[in-house]
């Protein structure tokens, strides 16, 4: 197709006669270029696909397939980008770029206590403890009411609600 468009272009422009391009046609190439938005559509596109692959077979590492194999396999990652990233990887830990993943605790994402010791006492609020939202009283609004003869929390609204009901 293009061949034609190209000999039509030169007959008509009178670049070429007819019988030259008899002769020049077959050494005729195209080279064409690299189409960069493409080529990064597809990457990402195959990198999502992997890294949803992955998200699917990461409760079976260490039980169906190793480390290694989902590195090499699903991730199509090299030995030579293996060790990169790991030498990356304990760069930023290092750096404190990244929490060391040997310190928390895998379900719950919480720092593990220090070796042979316990958690430290929860800070006072606006320390920055950590803490906000686990339990702590970060709106130092005190302790919650208790019912001294169940010695149950009590909610003064829920208690309203529950005299009007009785009614």
């Amino acid at each position: 197709m293009f061949n034609d468009m190209l000999r039509t272009q030169l007959i008509l422009k009178n670049i070429v006669t007819p019988e030259d391009w008899e002769t020049m046609k077959d050494h005729i190439q195209y080279d064409f270029l690299y189409d960069n938005q493409f080529a990064e559509l597809k990457e990402s596109e195959m990198t999502q696909n992997r890294l949803g692959i992955l998200a699917q077979i990461e409760p079976y590492i260490g039980k169906f397939y190793s480390t290694e194999y989902v590195r090499k396999r699903v991730l199509r990652q090299s030995d030579s980008e293996i060790l990169e990233i790991d030498a990356q990887i304990d760069d930023e830990i290092e750096k404190g770029i990244i929490p060391d993943p040997n310190g928390q605790d895998p379900i719950t994402g919480e720092p593990l206590p220090p070796e042979g010791g316990e958690m430290p006492p929860e800070g006072m609020p606006g320390e920055g403890n950590g803490m906000e939202g686990m339990g702590a009283d970060v709106m130092g609004m005190g302790d919650i009411p208790m019912d001294p003869e169940a010695g149950m929390a009590v909610d003064p609204q829920l208690e309203k609600d529950s005299k009007k009901a009785e009614i």
